[in-house]
């Protein structure tokens, strides 16, 4: 695997980060991190981070968000990577999920204002991922 940018960060930040492989083989994809009960797994591919995986690893407990991994995310690739930095992945969801494919994109869209540059496949500047609270803030401004 290459030098990864987001690596040091992550454990700078106190964070264990681990290989990710494909499924059970040993062919590494990426790096991967733990975080408030979500898996999220990386790899930099100059000029872009790929999102690999996001999941949770347990069951939903309470008001836990799940997207809060992707902020992590997002805070690494600013912090290392810099202003125009992209995050890039492809929205797939479980088939247990309550959230559609449809759904979660449109979420996307809303969000971060992620271009869907593919069907199915979602790039976004890593500046302009925000907590959904400031998401809901923003709504309130443009609705008043």
């Amino acid at each position: 695997m290459n030098r990864d940018p987001l690596k040091p960060w992550f454990e700078e930040q106190g964070y264990s980060v681990h290989p990710h492989y494909m499924g059970s083989s040993a062919i590494p994809l990426g790096w991967r991190v733990w975080y408030e009960d979500c898996e999220i797994a990386w790899r930099y591919d100059a000029p872009r981070v790929w999102i690999i995986m996001l999941r949770r690893t347990r069951q939903r407990r309470g008001l836990a968000n799940p997207f809060a991994p992707l902020y992590l995310l997002a805070a690494a690739t600013m912090a290392m990577l810099g202003p125009g930095s992209r995050l890039y992945g492809q929205v797939n969801t479980l088939v247990d999920s309550p959230l559609n494919d449809e759904r979660l994109a449109r979420f996307y869209h809303r969000w971060t204002g992620a271009s869907e540059v593919a069907p199915g496949w979602f790039e976004l500047e890593a500046s302009c991922v925000i907590s959904l609270h400031q998401m809901r803030k923003q709504q309130k401004k443009v609705q008043l």
